[in-house]
């Protein structure tokens, strides 16, 4: 009762996993036997692993950070952050690994959920226009909710940190709906 506006960005674990998932998309032997072996581990351990030399661990694997944001930083800022945000305490990793069941599916998918929510209050989803996440979500809350407000913002040229690939355009979609709230 708290809440005038929901805002959802790039909302994780909306749909449920399809019963076909396997046979749309078969998942390699060589992958399940990784993820098998992996799986007592939070993901980003190899990160924590390597220690001092994480660091240059991200600039080698991720080289693609530094030229995304070299408009803004010309130097190793960008890796360094992500690095010192992900040696840290797994905790996020941990939950998000709780949360999950193989290959990125939510455990307790948030469809089944939200229809019970207050009808009155208001949804955006926001996506980034090239995410790898499922952007039919808010088409399907619409459905879920019919007597609810419910709008979905795709934003163009922004993958799934759409907050840093269109940060004017995010920004002012946000504001927009932050504004209509009061």
């Amino acid at each position: 009762n708290r809440i005038k506006h929901l805002i959802l960005v790039e909302p994780w674990g909306f749909p449920e996993r399809p019963d076909n998932a396997e046979h749309e998309r078969p998942i390699p032997i060589w992958i399940k036997a990784l993820g098998a072996i992996l799986s007592p581990f939070n993901p980003l351990a190899g990160l924590r692993i390597a220690g001092p030399f994480g660091l240059s661990l991200v600039q080698r694997l991720r080289p693609d950070f530094k030229r995304k944001y070299s408009s803004m930083f010309d130097d190793n800022t960008v890796a360094e952050y992500i690095y010192h945000c992900n040696v840290q305490s797994p905790s996020g990793e941990t939950a998000f690994k709780n949360m999950t069941i193989p290959y990125g599916w939510a455990k307790r998918p948030m469809l089944q959920r939200i229809a019970p929510m207050d009808q009155d209050i208001p949804i955006t989803v926001v996506y980034g226009a090239r995410s790898c996440i499922d952007g039919n979500s808010g088409s399907t809350i619409q459905s879920l909710r019919p007597n609810s407000y419910v709008k979905t913002i795709a934003i163009l040229g922004a993958g799934h940190y759409v907050y840093a690939d269109q940060p004017e355009d995010f920004n002012e979609k946000v504001k927009d709906t932050c504004d209509s709230v009061d």
